[in-house]
């Protein structure tokens, strides 16, 4: 015998002559599940286990089938469909629970949701997301590892020939501990939010999407997956969507033994793809991209990356500096067109590579003029 059924019973009644909604859900599973969090209602497996568990408590047969008891748990089951499908709603973009739960909308909802399709790699068409082969034991850091070199690229606006690369050596095994260790990770409460980030800054990472032997079966290109992971999770890049005839769909870049696939379709919600997304915190803006040496001057804003050349004025210090990164006589170096790499002095993500073309001197608080000619255009 329960010792607790009538008052479940008394608090579930109550409960139901609230408005359907995700807050009376939560508080009506609550009852039987104390310790629940509210993110297991976007959970539809776990979801449906906590209303099982609170099914079973207040069954009429609990209750010697009293018509109090078979009445509430009738008007359950609709209370329950109604606030399930609130919830889904509320998950759809531009709903207007999510704009109060954020308080305003960002400045880029709007394109987000017109969006039908986005590709990262069609914004920022220098992207190389293609790998070599990658063992199984070895995907989670690699697929980190590969975000994160995405953003870098994105930060330094253009192909790096610096990146993150796979230590064997290294004891960490998946993709939280490899973004720890690089600054931290932030994770998304919803599919507006990876999208967001997509558009804004990059790649983001799936941490809960399970390769299944259903899904297996499903999947026109199963041979883009590693099959040894059948049953596990499977850490997979996202690098955009596209609506489908099927509706919404992620583009993610599978990991396989051979290396990077093609870009693959996962559905919305499916296989537990965007239960748990993650990415960088880090916008890598302060890692330099490319090997040096460096010469720092001061820029503002990004132009500069579309300039064939640069001519600017510096201090005697800052001349005494390229002098010794140079490493020679500047008759010389402007001779032989020496190389080296201009970086953003608040932002090393932002360089270039050039050579000194012309150095002059000039009246005033920069004395030393300086024309820079970049080779990476």
């Amino acid at each position: 015998m329960d010792p607790f059924r009538n008052l479940i019973l008394e608090q579930v009644e109550v409960l139901l002559m609230k408005e359907p909604g995700r807050k009376s859900l939560y508080d009506l599973l609550k009852v039987t599940l104390p310790n629940l969090e509210e993110a297991s209602l976007d959970n539809s497996i776990l979801r449906a286990k906590s209303y099982k568990t609170l099914k079973l408590r207040i069954h009429p047969d609990k209750h010697n089938n009293n018509s109090r008891a078979t009445n509430i748990f009738q008007n359950l089951e609709s209370f329950y469909d109604t606030c399930v499908k609130k919830i889904l709603n509320d998950r759809k973009p531009g709903s207007q629970e999510k704009k109060r739960k954020r308080g305003q909308n960002r400045p880029s909802e709007k394109s987000t949701n017109e969006l039908v399709e986005f590709d990262v790699r069609d914004k920022w068409s220098f992207l190389h997301l293609r790998l070599k082969n990658c063992e199984a034991k070895y995907i989670p850091q690699q697929v980190a590892y590969q975000c994160m070199n995405a953003r870098g690229a994105i930060a330094h606006c253009r192909k790096t020939q610096c990146s993150y690369k796979i230590k064997e050596s290294c004891s960490v095994h998946n993709v939280e501990e490899v973004f720890h260790k690089n600054g931290g990770s932030r994770n998304f409460e919803d599919i507006d939010d990876i999208k967001h980030e997509l558009m804004t800054k990059g790649p983001v990472v799936s941490t809960s999407f399970f390769l299944s032997k259903s899904f297996m079966k499903k999947c026109d290109a199963s041979f883009c997956f590693d099959k040894s992971l059948i049953g596990k999770e499977y850490p997979l890049l996202i690098v955009g969507w596209k609506m489908t005839s099927f509706g919404e769909v992620w583009l993610v870049q599978p990991l396989a033994r051979d290396g990077t696939s093609e870009t693959q379709k996962v559905a919305f919600r499916q296989f537990g793809i965007d239960d748990h997304c993650i990415a960088p915190l880090s916008t890598f803006e302060d890692t330099s991209w490319q090997p040096g040496p460096y010469f720092d001057i001061h820029f503002s804003g990004t132009e500069w990356h579309t300039w064939t050349s640069v001519k600017t004025g510096i201090t005697s210090d800052d001349l005494e500096e390229l002098g010794n990164v140079l490493e020679e006589d500047f008759t010389k170096v402007l001779k032989a067109k020496k190389k080296f790499v201009t970086r953003s002095k608040t932002r090393h993500a932002h360089s270039r590579a050039g050579y000194l073309k012309a150095l002059t001197w000039q009246a005033g608080e920069f004395p030393w003029c300086v024309e820079i000619t970049f080779l990476d255009g």
